[in-house]
């Protein structure tokens, strides 16, 4: 009667903590690939620049030094046609898209665009960045500069500075240009090399956890179903209880008041005349009784029907509805609740539907149950006398002195749940109820 499914209940548990898993996995793994990417991109692209920084300085070495002479220095025509015709096949091929040779004072000694040669521009910040015998600078161009007239209106370019000596025997900064594609397609291959090793790295991470997340939700679950089967035992054994102390009244107290009430009356009505006394004592006696009765069926086990705890809270507000009381239901369908949640969950909609009936004098009762696959949640809200404040606290002023609703908010505070009563503006009560499931 009290029990949940073992096995499938586990299976769902466990079957739910994978796919909640998988889920942040899968958000963590997005969340961080994204900048990993963008990491590993700046990275290949900075090994892309080193590269392109390399192959500079080894064409100046290998390729512009030997042509820089004293004649290059001077500007003669004839040494700028010889460094024209090494350029070239390296400008014909589109390795390189322009050249410079500077001066360390700013002035520029060579450039396959000639209209530059002799042009003097000292406040280029590249140049102080440059140290003899130091690395080379490469960096992608703005080509915001004023010496990048020339290059303006054409494609992103890389270029690259490096300081060295001509075989002149002069300091001079070589300026190469390469076209930006040429490090763009290094950049990608080497993201294409590195960047899934990452996300497959982190991919298995996330499934390497799956063994424990497993793990921990049927430890969950197994402690989740021990701490269901002693709350079943308990609301049992509360059960049995209310029911022995519900017979015992009705087969002893109620029977020896009953006889009580009619000695009274037939001692009221002994003699010449009747004994308003034994009468008055009697009607004392035959209204106790009736709360009696009242508090005896009010004991017995209140466990909602077959039908499910949907149409169980549904029957409870038609009694509301008989006694004159405006009852809205906003009730969810009862797809598989246990009977352990269910029966607690009765017991506070019927405890606060008492309440209403007997203390609140409302006019209307809104009563609303929410089923979701992880918790019941029920709530009672009516519009009558609600809570007053004594001393700075707030009193439920209709229930003090009826037990139900704190014993079974006990019982629901050990499962793992809360049941609230607290004021509704502008007059009202409002007792909410959470359980998990």
């Amino acid at each position: 009667m009290w029990g949940r499914g073992g096995s499938s209940s586990e299976s769902t548990e466990v079957r739910r903590a994978v796919v909640r898993h998988l889920l942040y996995g899968a958000v963590a793994l997005v969340v961080v690939s994204v900048p990993t990417f963008l990491a590993f991109e700046r990275i290949a692209e900075a090994h892309a620049l080193d590269n392109a920084a390399e192959d500079g300085a080894s064409i100046a070495r290998r390729l512009l030094a030997p042509g820089v002479t004293e004649a290059l220095i001077a500007s003669q025509p004839d040494a700028i046609a010889a460094m024209d015709r090494r350029l070239g096949p390296r400008m014909s091929d589109g390795s390189l898209a322009r050249v410079k040779i500077w001066k360390p004072d700013g002035v520029i000694i060579y450039s396959d665009e000639h209209a530059l040669i002799g042009r003097n521009f000292s406040s280029d910040p590249d140049l102080s960045k440059l140290r003899p015998g130091g690395a080379p600078v490469s960096a992608i161009s703005t080509l915001d500069e004023e010496e990048n007239v020339f290059e303006r209106g054409t494609d992103s370019l890389v270029e690259v500075y490096t300081l060295s000596s001509s075989h002149a025997g002069q300091d001079v900064v070589y300026e190469m240009y390469f076209p930006l594609v040429r490090v763009e397609r290094e950049r990608d291959q080497l993201l294409a090399k590195i960047a899934p090793v990452g996300v497959l790295a982190l991919g298995a991470l996330t499934l390497s956890q799956l063994p424990l997340a497993i793990g921990l939700a049927r430890r969950v679950s197994s402690i989740r179903r021990s701490r269901t089967r002693l709350l079943a035992q308990t609301v049992k054994a509360v059960e049995l209880e209310r029911q022995r102390l519900a017979q015992d009244l009705h087969d002893d107290v109620i029977q020896d008041l009953s006889g009580a009430a009619v000695s009274l009356e037939a001692l009221g009505r002994a003699g010449d005349g009747s004994d308003p006394t034994a009468d008055r004592a009697a009607a004392i006696l035959r209204r106790d009784i009736r709360l009696l009765r009242d508090i005896v069926a009010n004991l017995f086990p209140v466990t909602p029907h077959e039908a499910g705890l949907d149409a169980a809270i549904r029957d409870l507000a038609a009694g509301l509805g008989e006694q004159g009381l405006r009852v809205e239901l906003d009730l969810d369908e009862d797809t598989g609740v246990d009977p352990v949640t269910a029966g607690l969950i009765y017991r506070v909609a019927r405890e606060a539907m008492v309440n209403v009936a007997k203390h609140a004098e409302a006019g209307v009762v809104d009563v609303e149950l929410i089923i979701t696959p992880y918790a019941v949640s029920l709530r009672v809200a009516d519009d009558g006398r609600g809570l007053v404040t004594s001393g700075g606290t707030a009193v439920a002023t209709r229930i003090a002195g009826h037990v139900g609703l704190d014993i079974v908010r006990e019982t629901i505070t050990e499962a793992g749940g809360s049941v609230v009563v607290e004021g509704r503006r502008p007059h009202g009560t409002v007792v909410r109820a959470r359980l998990p499931r």
